[in-house]
Formats: C-alpha cells, sequence, structure tokens
C-alpha cells in the first residue's frame, strides 16, 4: 500500500488481494532474514517490487533477498516470505505535541513498523498548519528512512493519524493523555530523529516457529531457508532440518531444497553434512540438496536454492510438474562459487547433492536432479506425486462427512479417475491406456465388512512417465472425519 499527497488531495493506492491457488505447484515459500517487514507473518509476494515493498533492500547479512531476486529472474512467479528475526526492538521516537486542538492526544511514540537497525538515523518530519480561510487545520508527516523511498501523509489532525497506518516505516502510537483543546500555535514544526532499533540474530526457536509457519501455509509446494546454514549451526542446524523434512513428509504436497551451510566446501565435509541430516527415507524422500553456491549478477556469493527454486518454477509453468529440472539454464548468476573437479563431482553425485555446473556454449546449468531419498528417486517424481495429493484432497475434502456407502466409494472412484485422467491426459503418467497409468480401488478388499462406517479407504496406483516407477497412496477419510493421504 502506498500513499501520494497533493494539495487538497489524498490519494490511497490499495493492492489486490492475492487469489491463493493451492493446486499450484510452483509456488515457493522462503523463511529467512530480511532487512525489515512483519517476523514471521507470511506475505505472498509476485516480484522483485513487491519483496521491496514488503521487506526492503536486500542487506550485506542476509541471504534471502538474494535468494528471491534469483527466484523471480529465473522464471518464478509467486513465493511466501516469512522473515526470522530475534526478538530485536523498532526504531523510535517521541513526539509532543502539547495542547492543540484536533489531536487526540498531546503525545505520540513514532515507531518503526518492524524491529532492527535498519530504521535507525531515519527522520520523521511533522508539520501543523492551524486553521485559516483556506480550510481547516493541517498536518504534514513525512518519514525518511535510508534506503527507503520516503511517505508523506497529510490531512486534518484526526485524520492523518489514521492515514500514517498505511505507511510501511512508521506507525503512530497515543503515548499521553487528551489535549485540553486550547487555541494552540497558527503552525508548528517538529524534526523526530528515530533510534534504538536493535537486530538480534534468529535462533533455533524462531525458525521452528518459521518451520510450523509455512506448514500451514496450504499454497506452497516449495520450500527454502537461505539463511539457515549461516544463522545456526551443529545440532540446531541440523534438528532443523529435520523439523522441516517431518513438516514436508507429513504434508507430502511439497520439495524442500536444501543449501550446504557457507563455509562447508570441502567434499568430505560437504558428504559428512549430508550424511548427518537425517537416515529416515521417509523424511529424505521429499527434500533435494543443489550445490555449489553461485556468484551472483550482483557480485556476491548466494545460496543455490532461490535460482534453483525460479528454474523449477519456471519449467512448472512451461512443461508440468513431471519434468525434472535438470540440464536447465540458471540465470542472474555469472559463476560457480566452487569449481570442483570431475572426481569430485562424482562423488558428491553419488551422495545424492545435485550439482549445478558450467557448461562450455551455455553456460550455468541445473545438472542434477534427484532427491536424497536412498533410491535416488527424481525430483520430478516427488512433485508429481505433490500434484496428485493436493488434487486428491481437494476432491475428497468435500466428503470426509458421509458415512461408508456404495454411493460415497463410487463419487470418490469417480472423483479420483478424473483426477488422473487429467494427469494421464498432459503426459505425466505412463501407459497407452488408461488402465495402464493407473487403478482406483475403493472395494471391500480393502475395507473389509464390519469395519467401522465412518472410516473408508481407497488405494491408488499411479505409473510416473519417467521415470517408470510405481507410486502408491492410501486414501483414508477417517472416523473423526479427517482426510489423510499415505504414500504406502
Amino acid at each position: 500500500m502506498t500513499a501520494e499527497a497533493l494539495p487538497g488531495v489524498s490519494l490511497t493506492f490499495a493492492g489486490r488481494e492475492p487469489d491463493e491457488e493451492p493446486l499450484r505447484t510452483d509456488v515457493a515459500v522462503f523463511a529467512g532474514r530480511t532487512r525489515r517487514g512483519p517476523v514471521l507473518t507470511p506475505v505472498r509476494v509476485e516480484s522483485r517490487n513487491d519483496v521491496a515493498a514488503a521487506f526492503g533492500a536486500p542487506g550485506a547479512g542476509s541471504a534471502t533477498p538474494d535468494a528471491l531476486r534469483g527466484f523471480f529472474e529465473n522464471g518464478g512467479r509467486t513465493a511466501w516470505v516469512l522473515r526470522v528475526a530475534g526478538p530485536g526492538v523498532p526504531a523510535s521516537a517521541l513526539w509532543t505535541v502539547g495542547d492543540i486542538a484536533g489531536f487526540a492526544h498531546e503525545q505520540y511514540r513514532v515507531t518503526a513498523t518492524s524491529p532492527g537497525t535498519w530504521a535507525n538515523g531515519g527522520r520523521v518530519r511533522i508539520r501543523f498548519q492551524a486553521s485559516t480561510v483556506a480550510g481547516p487545520p493541517t498536518v504534514t508527516v513525512r518519514a525518511d528512512v535510508p534506503g527507503e523511498p520516503p511517505e508523506t501523509f497529510t490531512g486534518p489532525p484526526a485524520e492523518v493519524i489514521a492515514r500514517v497506518g498505511a505507511s510501511r516505516l512508521v506507525t503512530l502510537v497515543p503515548d499521553g493523555p487528551e489535549p485540553a483543546g486550547g487555541p494552540g500555535p497558527l503552525s508548528m514544526s517538529w524534526d523526530l530523529a528515530l533510534d534504538g532499533g536493535t537486530d538480534v540474530a534468529p535462533g533455533r526457536a524462531e525458525y521452528a516457529a518459521a518451520v510450523a509457519a509455512q506448514a500451514d501455509l496450504p499454497e506452497p509446494a516449495l520450500v527454502a531457508l537461505p539463511d539457515l546454514g549461516t544463522d545456526l549451526g551443529g545440532g540446531a542446524h541440523t534438528d532443523t532440518v529435520r523439523d522441516l523434512l517431518a513438516a514436508a513428509a507429513a504434508s507430502l504436497d511439497r520439495l524442500v531444497v536444501l543449501d550446504v551451510p557457507p563455509g562447508v566446501s570441502p567434499v568430505d565435509e560437504v558428504l559428512s553434512w549430508v550424511d548427518g541430516l537425517a537416515d529416515d527415507p521417509v523424511l529424505l524422500a521429499n527434500a533435494a540438496v543443489y550445490h555449489p553456491p553461485l556468484r551472483a549478477a550482483t557480485g556476491r556469493t548466494v545460496p543455490a536454492s532461490g535460482h534453483v527454486l525460479g528454474v523449477v518454477a519456471r519449467l512448472d509453468a512451461e512443461r508440468g510438474a513431471h519434468h525434472t529440472p535438470a540440464n536447465a539454464v540458471i540465470l542472474d548468476a555469472v559463476d560457480l562459487a566452487t569449481d570442483y573437479p570431475e572426481p569430485q563431482q562424482v562423488r558428491l553425485f553419488a551422495a545424492g547433492v545435485d550439482l549445478l555446473r558450467c557448461t562450455r556454449g551455455r553456460g550455468l546449468v541445473v545438472w542434477g536432479g534427484r532427491t536424497l531419498a536412498p533410491d535416488r528417486r527424481y525430483v520430478a517424481h516427488r512433485r508429481l506425486l505433490h500434484l496428485l495429493v493436493r488434487a486428491i484432497r481437494r476432491v475428497a475434502t468435500p466428503l470426509v462427512f458421509d458415512v461408508d456407502s456404495a454411493e460415497l466409494r463410487l463419487t470418490l472412484v469417480r472423483s479420483l479417475t478424473s483426477v488422473l485422467l487429467a494427469a494421464f491426459r498432459s503426459g505425466a503418467l505412463a501407459g497407452a491406456r488408461p488402465e495402464q497409468a493407473f487403478q482406483v480401488v475403493c472395494d471391500d478388499t480393502v475395507n473389509p465388512p464390519g469395519q467401522d462406517p465412518g472410516r473408508v479407504v481407497c488405494e491408488i496406483g499411479v505409473a510416473p512417465a519417467v521415470p517408470m516407477e510405481f507410486v502408491r497412496l492410501r486414501l483414508v477419510l477417517g472416523q473423526d472425519r479427517s482426510l489423510e493421504v499415505i504414500e504406502a
């Protein structure tokens, strides 16, 4: 939301409310540090301009803004951003109005909209003009913060306080009694300096909250935490990664792209880090690691996750989720941070690390497309599964309050068949005919007589076109009226 002021005119422009689309598989969520912005409050963005408006310009100490730039420059269209920060303090200044008619309070606290040092040194200039033949009293509030576009709000005293509520930079909080309402001066000016803002690096608790917050978002199908390796190390880092993988395994509808922590560059250290992530194949099935980091067009070294997710989103829009994002060109990057010799590349590939490579005639490309699971299934395999799970939930959720009956089973089979037929016709499934590509079973073989009527089970078998690996899902409408999709 932005505000502009002209003499006698106040214009406010509000962005349209986002239209969430849970069936999309190209929407990413980034959780990490930004210059400013609401902490642990998900914000939906559709461009780099949206990111700058909500979270400020990229800073030298965080990777998330650069990852978001890489995402959008490589073809990403929509992302959710979660700012992760410790218990910092916002910059502020005290504005003493005094006994001037029209104001609701004699004093206000001018406070930066979010914690951090970003607003320190900012100036808030306020001018009051009493009533004249030209009109009623007016107040003009101008906020200037280094690195941010200035904002100006103008109006009667009773209204301008509310209008400042649209500011991305400051808020006005009452901090004094009501004025007596005297005549006051004809004009008066204040020049306030914001100060006292502090930054605190996020810890394990803050990242755990971010992991839980992203799991509650129904739209994202891609997940990255670009600053995690910088902010957390040792057991705290590993525990957070496992929490993230557990959340992805529970939802079965999103892919986690991990970055090797900064400073972990020698092959033996990278392999040790990968081995320590988790030993549960279920947790590793929805995760991939892309390495090495990139030298971005901005000149900074950035983790690969943002650029890779942009490539994934671009190919998703061009070809569909069932295509592996491999051998695809990376944009907005000029080099690799580390160039491994071929024998070391072989070792990394064997450990499940998806490599980024610089090839003659093409430049930087995404070379690998496998998950971390022991069977090294393709990323496309998992993403097709995620798409099917989302579609199955959409058709099955309205039926959770029905009891087991022939009509319910037939409705489930028809609904699920329509979803799988659409995937077959798009080329996502193998086989020359639908019956070779998938099957849906919802009969007495999976729902034996005497079973609780509040529980209905459907088994779904799917053959992805590439690779030729059969996938089995189990759909359960539970006794507690819940819906569960389980990978068999």
